[in-house]
Formats: C-alpha cells, sequence, structure tokens
C-alpha cells in the first residue's frame, strides 16, 4: 500500500489514507450508470488501490481491454473531525470518473493525470457509522486500433503503412492516453494501459475558512518569494501568519489580512537551490480567526530562477548545460504507479548515477511524490502532458487539452525542480492542418499565462509554431551521419521544416536521440525486442557503449546544442534501448556510462552549470 503522504507541498495532519482493499467490477463494453451498482455494498474482485486493475500490484493484471469500472470501500469518520469540512481527494484516475459517497452523486471529473477533489460533508454519516464511496470510471477505447494484432515487427518496420497512417489521421482520437497502447496488446513503443484509479486516495478535514491553495514564487534578483494564497472562503476578521525556516531556524515571519493579494517574503541571505546545492525553505501557513488558529498547512519552497539569454538557459543566472534522460515513469508490477516512494526516489538516483542531472518526464504526469525528491535532491525536470492518443489536427482534441493542462500546471508549479514546461510530443506527423498550428500557440500562450517563471517547449521535437526552447529529435544510428544532419551548411536541423516556422535563435536542445539497443542474451529468447537504429544493432556490450559515447560525442561537437536527453533511463517491456533493465537492475558497467554522460560533458562544456 502506497502510505505516504501524496501532497508534500500542501501537508495537513488531518488526513486519511484510503489506499489499500477495495472492491470493482469492471467491464469490456461500456454498460453505463447502474442504481445497483450505486447502492452495491461490495462487487466481486479484490483489488489493491491505487494500482491500476491491468498491474500485478493490483492483484488482479488484467490486461485486456477493460472500458468501465466500478470501485467500492467503506470509511468512517473520526470523532474528532467534527464541525470540519471533509474533503476527498484523487490524485489521478483514468480517464472520466463520477463519485457516489452513501448513494449520492457527489460530482464527476474529466481527465486521467490530474488531482481532483470534492467537499464530501453533506453527504457522510456522522459518529461512527460507516460511509459508502463509490467511483464509477469509463475509459474509452482508443478508436482506430487494430485489436490484437500489432503492426510493429519490431525491427523498424510495419505491418501495414496504411493501416498505421489511417490511425493517424482519424479526426475521432480526442482522448490522451500517453503511451497506453491501442492494441489488446504492449507493442512498439506504446505499453501496458492504465484504467482506473492510479494515485492515492485520501481523505482530508478542514475548517471552512481553511486555506485551499497556495503559488510560491520565487525571486532570486530580489532575494523574495511571491506568495499569493487561496482560501475557501474570504474573511475580514482572518488573518495569514506565514513562518519561513531553513534548517530549522526561523528567517521571516509574517502576519498579514488573509486575503488573494499577494505577500512579498524578502529573505535575508539566501541560499539558492540548485543542483549543486538543493536548498530548500520550510514554508508553514497558519490561518487565524477571532485570536485561534483554525488551519494549518506545511509547505516548502526553493528560491530559484529559470531564464533565457540569447540562446542560452540560465539557472540562478549561471548557463546551464542540461544532461537528461528520457523517463517514462512505467513499472513492470505497477504500470503507471510506483509500487513505493522508496522506487520514486531510487529511479532520480539511478539517474543521478548514471551520470545524468536531470530527466525529460515523457508522455505521463508523474505524481508529486516524485517531484518531492526531484526537489530535495537537486534534479531537474522538464514536465509534458500525455497527448499521445490525441489527433492534434482535431477540434476535440484541443478541447480535451485545455481542460486538463491547465490544472496540471497550476497544481505542479510551486516544485523548484520543474524548470521547463512541455505541453505537447510528437505532434501528428502526416498532417499539421490550421486547427494544429493553433493549438500549438494556444498551448504556449496559455502555458506563460499560468506561469511566466519558465520556459515553454509547446512541442517536443516537432512541429514547432511558438516555443521558447528549439528541441529536434533525431535517432540516427551511425555517429558520421548523425553529425551530417546536425551540423546542415545553412541553419539547423528541423525534424518538419514543410510544417514549423522558422528557427529564431532560441537555445537548442536534442531532446531526444540515442536509444541504442541492447538486451543480454540471457533474455532475448524471453522479449521479442526493439530499440533505435534496430537494422544496424550492436553485436556486443562494449559496441552499444561505444555507440552511446560517439553519438555524445556528435551531440557535444556540435556548438549550437545547449544540452540533450538520451533515450532512455529503462527498458520498458518489449521496448529495450534503456541504460537500465525495466526492473532496474544494471545493464551496463555503469563506471563507464558515467563517463559517457557525466565526466567527458563536464571536460567538454566547462563553462556552464552542471
Amino acid at each position: 500500500m502506497r502510505k505516504e503522504h501524496p501532497r508534500p507541498q500542501f501537508y495537513r495532519k488531518d488526513w486519511i489514507n484510503l489506499n489499500g482493499k477495495w472492491t470493482c467490477d469492471f467491464s469490456k463494453k461500456i454498460k453505463g450508470i447502474s442504481k445497483k451498482k450505486i447502492n452495491a455494498k461490495k462487487f466481486h474482485k479484490k483489488i489493491n488501490v491505487p494500482f491500476c486493475v491491468e498491474s500485478k500490484l493490483s492483484g488482479i493484471g488484467h490486461i485486456d481491454f477493460v472500458q468501465e469500472i466500478w470501485y467500492h470501500r467503506k470509511f468512517l469518520i473520526p470523532n474528532n473531525w467534527k464541525n470540519q469540512n471533509i474533503i476527498l481527494h484523487f490524485g489521478a484516475v483514468d480517464y472520466q470518473t463520477t463519485i457516489y459517497v452513501n448513494q449520492k452523486k457527489v460530482g464527476t471529473n474529466i481527465g486521467g493525470s490530474t488531482p481532483f477533489s470534492f467537499d464530501i460533508t453533506k453527504y457522510i454519516h456522522p459518529n461512527k457509522k460507516q460511509n459508502d464511496l463509490v467511483v464509477y470510471v469509463v475509459d474509452k477505447r482508443c478508436p482506430g486500433g487494430n485489436g490484437s494484432t500489432p503492426w510493429y515487427l519490431g525491427d523498424g518496420s510495419f505491418i501495414n503503412l496504411k493501416a498505421v497512417e489511417k490511425w493517424n489521421l482519424n479526426m475521432k482520437r480526442v482522448q490522451p492516453r500517453g503511451k497506453q497502447s491501442p492494441h489488446k496488446y504492449s507493442w512498439g513503443c506504446f505499453y501496458t494501459r492504465t484504467t482506473g484509479i492510479w494515485q492515492t486516495v485520501w481523505l482530508e478535514a478542514c475548517n471552512v475558512h481553511a486555506l485551499s491553495n497556495v503559488n510560491i514564487v520565487p525571486k532570486v534578483n530580489s532575494s523574495e518569494f511571491l506568495i499569493t494564497p487561496s482560501f475557501k472562503r474570504l474573511n475580514k476578521e482572518k488573518k495569514l501568519k506565514i513562518e519561513i525556516l531553513f534548517n530549522k531556524k526561523l528567517v521571516l515571519s509574517s502576519l498579514k489580512i488573509a486575503s488573494s493579494k499577494t505577500i512579498r517574503c524578502k529573505i535575508k541571505t539566501p541560499k539558492l537551490w540548485s543542483i549543486e546545492k538543493p536548498n530548500l525553505y520550510k514554508i508553514l501557513f497558519s490561518v487565524i480567526l477571532n485570536n485561534k488558529i483554525i488551519d494549518k498547512v506545511e509547505s516548502y519552497a526553493g528560491l530559484r530562477e529559470i531564464t533565457i539569454k540569447k540562446n542560452k538557459i540560465y539557472l540562478n543566472n549561471k548557463p546551464l548545460y542540461q544532461r537528461l534522460v528520457l523517463d517514462q515513469g512505467f513499472y513492470p508490477d505497477g504500470i503507471w504507479t510506483a509500487p513505493s516512494d522508496r522506487h520514486l526516489k531510487n529511479d532520480i538516483l539511478l539517474s543521478m548515477k548514471a551520470g545524468f542531472n536531470g530527466a525529460r518526464l515523457h508522455e505521463k504526469v508523474f505524481e508529486d511524490r516524485f517531484h518531492y525528491w526531484a526537489d530535495k535532491l537537486g534534479y531537474i525536470t522538464w514536465a509534458e502532458f500525455p497527448n499521445w492518443g490525441l489527433n492534434e489536427n482535431a477540434k476535440g482534441s484541443e478541447i480535451n487539452f485545455m481542460q486538463e493542462w491547465p490544472r496540471i500546471v497550476n497544481y505542479l508549479k510551486n516544485h523548484p525542480s520543474i524548470i521547463t514546461w512541455t505541453p505537447f510530443n510528437e505532434t501528428n506527423t502526416r498532417v499539421c492542418n490550421t486547427q494544429h498550428k493553433s493549438l500549438m500557440r494556444k498551448a504556449y500562450n496559455l502555458t506563460k499565462k499560468i506561469d511566466p517563471s519558465r520556459p515553454v517547449n509547446e512541442t517536443s521535437g516537432y512541429q514547432h509554431q511558438k516555443t521558447d526552447i528549439w528541441t529536434v529529435h533525431n535517432y540516427e544510428p551511425m555517429p558520421n551521419l548523425l553529425f551530417e544532419q546536425l551540423n546542415p551548411k545553412k541553419g539547423v536541423f528541423r525534424n518538419f521544416p514543410q510544417f514549423e516556422t522558422q528557427y529564431k535563435g532560441q537555445p537548442y536542445i536534442i531532446d531526444e536521440y540515442g536509444g541504442v539497443w541492447w538486451l543480454p542474451v540471457n533474455l532475448r529468447k524471453k522479449i521479442k525486442s526493439w530499440g533505435h537504429g534496430d537494422k544496424v544493432r550492436p553485436k556486443s556490450r562494449k559496441e552499444a557503449c561505444d555507440r552511446m559515447s560517439d553519438l555524445t560525442d556528435v551531440v557535444l561537437k556540435t556548438k549550437h546544442i545547449q544540452g540533450f536527453c538520451y533515450t532512455q533511463l529503462t527498458d520498458i517491456e518489449q521496448e529495450t534501448n534503456g541504460i537500465y533493465l525495466y526492473d532496474r537492475k544494471n545493464k551496463f558497467n555503469m563506471k563507464l556510462i558515467r563517463k559517457i554522460f557525466k565526466d567527458k560533458v563536464k571536460k567538454a562544456k566547462k563553462n556552464y552549470l552542471q
């Protein structure tokens, strides 16, 4: 069971973890709302929440299509929560969710990657009487999927290119899915699906006048935090006390009338957050009414700033060279959900051991606890929306994206380790129509409006319409050919110049390259695997490492490149181009890997912060 508090930047002591044993029923077909289900006291199958029904850790491991799932569990409200508002929280549920408490509809949520909550105070039984919680989830099958017949053969070729194109152009593909397979089985770079609850469910008690949210913006040049609180209710008699501590010592205390106005908190002798020293300030918020503390929230923040000057990215006014790795956040037994908090931390430690200073978090919204560990360990990240599944040329895709992405940015933007927003990845390569181009510009503008403090890479790789960072993907396996492609006689390499706007001198980062295949001999009969550059697979472990090294040399010799992202941290199911195996065991000599991705880069880029 995932026992840790799921939201470390907004912690209250009065909370109850609802993870653990639930019951469920699920179906391949969507049967719709049923009074019998709503009134049920339990369902037929046992499931371990928050693990999805497809995962081994759920206790079920059902990997066929699931389009509908019902959940049930009972809960008690503690006696000391009397006269408090009771909030029911969900970390994430994929995809469309309806909540019932004691047979009454509480509300609905659409979106598979964002947290949501409901005030259930008026629906619950007080005292020691059991309450029934029923959750109904619909996760529609991806239209145009090819059933159980995968298209990809595992050697760089497809069974039917016309089928691929037809699927790409399907205008009914408007639900974001990330790397969840549209087929019955995992194939190519699409993996086992995640249906239903996949992050922590919990209850929280708070006062009717409590804080509802806090926005914290660091300002390095003025050595201050700009703190903007939000409240469930405003009251002129209410006050907000802010206490900021560093290493358990109070460095600032402020008492203000509670409002939604921004409070400037000046820090004397500031300690900056960086990849070298990830200094964090503890922040305590106390809401005071009639001389009594009615709400206490514990948070933290890092004082750091990300800026762009000409063609470079700066962290705290120092040019930053990013040695990133692609991290897709999949686990053999939990799929999208890490088995434990320790596993989240360990993935970062493994990446740092391999020589990387950060990660591009790919086609998945990572949970709050991952970002917490990144904050503490000084590990930079790019946060990304799971846009695959959308056809960006369809208006319906814009509607679903706009409904969810702003909530993601608002929820995660206090984390100092996140230094770039990436709303999209590898948008449709077959067509780039007016709707598509408009959506890219809207995504950029919307993200900058919500958070003007970070760069926006509106679509990783292609097709760029408006962006702070120019990113490209290139999986050419031969170093000499990669050098030719990245160093054209005129301009810079662009993935789809026929669709994209012109390059305007932004920081240029190759945020996908490498993907070198390697699988130990003893595993080759078990896994029909693939990797990038499959037609010229390395014949030995040494050859695989040499190719990684040579490709990275090419990147370092290309002068206009300001950072890279190597594909990828771990193998995932049949895609075996990871630095580590899927179970996180070593695949290579890690001292050698570290020399490739850290030592030689530090030597080549001495004038950069790394």
